[in-house]
């Protein structure tokens, strides 16, 4: 199990509290601490819990997806569960996950599970009665949400089904999977992305190669999301930039021409209103596109060696984005 954490001490410990609750234990549990300026670090370093607990500290805040990666790369059992520091998974999470993985369809084939997240509420991350996230969904804008983000629990999410991808606020990777769509030096999650969307990045890369995501509602946690899509992005200068850069990185790791084609014009209508968005009303947002284009040698290089490796059809790829996304259910074993 690994956690990324930078400045989560308010609910790091309800984390770990809850990690101490869960059946199976985890064989071991990393904490990659990203330049916390709060007492994060501390906080897991004290974890007493029943996992061996490893916490690495970081001099800088390397972003979410080095920090992940640093912390798979030092676990080596088959599946990696990957959880953020607002996050409380329930108990029987790990067992309800890994029994989707075995008695579930095309099982060789699964990638990846998502469980179904719960918004979670104050320092304890007490779960409400509102979906936080049932898998990703993608959008032939070239966009990705939440699946039911907002929306009451009232069972139109209680299937499991086929999906995208899964955020990476609480997904369990089979590492099989990540090792083989991995960029060379065990660079699981692509670092240029810093923060955000970089579990889309990933997922794009696993359906490429065949690994598969499967929603498992069985497993649930809570997430207390510091930004909620339904309340609109004001405010949040940070994100805004880094969406906007890894909006457009995300295609140029991961879209080839057929998919452009297929996405027409969907993608391009978007384009132009995020870089008009960007001249006017949210140039702070602005950097972002400047960083696109510094990062363009490297998002070249990233996308020969992606579609160069992928063994799935366009067309199977390209049947994920549509308008509002898409979901295949599946009969639960």
């Amino acid at each position: 199990m690994v956690i990324v954490t930078c400045n989560h001490a308010e609910t790091l410990g309800a984390c770990l509290d809850a990690v101490e609750r869960l059946e199976p234990a985890p064989v071991k549990l990393v904490v990659v601490d990203n330049a916390s300026a709060d007492n994060s670090a501390d906080i897991a370093a004290s974890f007493a819990g029943k996992p061996t607990t490893e916490v690495l500290r970081e001099k800088e805040n390397t972003g979410f997806a080095a920090a992940a990666n640093r912390g798979i790369s030092t676990t080596s059992e088959p599946w990696v569960l990957l959880l953020n520091p607002d996050c409380a998974p329930s108990p029987d999470l790990p067992r309800c996950l890994l029994a989707a993985a075995a008695g579930g369809p095309e099982t060789e084939r699964i990638g990846s599970l998502s469980p179904k997240l719960l918004r979670g509420e104050g320092p304890n991350l007490e779960p409400q009665p509102v979906i936080d996230a049932a898998g990703m969904l993608v959008t032939c804008s070239g966009r990705h949400f939440d699946r039911g983000s907002g929306a009451p629990d009232e069972g139109s999410c209680d299937r499991p089904a086929w999906v995208f991808g899964g955020t990476a606020a609480a997904i369990l990777y089979r590492r099989a999977a990540l090792d083989d769509v991995a960029y060379p030096g065990q660079e699981y999650f692509a670092e240029p992305f810093f923060a955000y969307r970089e579990d889309a990045e990933l997922a794009w890369r696993l359906q490429l190669r065949d690994w598969r995501c499967l929603y498992a509602p069985s497993a649930t946690a809570a997430h207390r999301r510091g930004f909620r899509p339904e309340e609109g992005r004001a405010g949040h200068r940070e994100i805004n930039r880094f969406s906007v850069r890894n909006r457009f990185l995300l295609r140029r790791h991961c879209a080839d021409l057929a998919w452009h084609v297929h996405c027409f014009p969907g993608w391009l209508l978007r384009d132009m209103l995020v870089i008009g968005a960007c001249l006017t009303v949210e140039r702070s947002s602005l950097p972002g596109l400047i960083d696109v284009w510094r990062l363009r040698r490297d998002s070249k290089r990233r996308r020969s060696w992606v579609l160069g490796r992928r063994t799935v059809p366009t067309r199977r790829i390209n049947a994920w984005f549509r308008r509002r996304g898409r979901v295949e259910e599946v009969e639960e074993a």
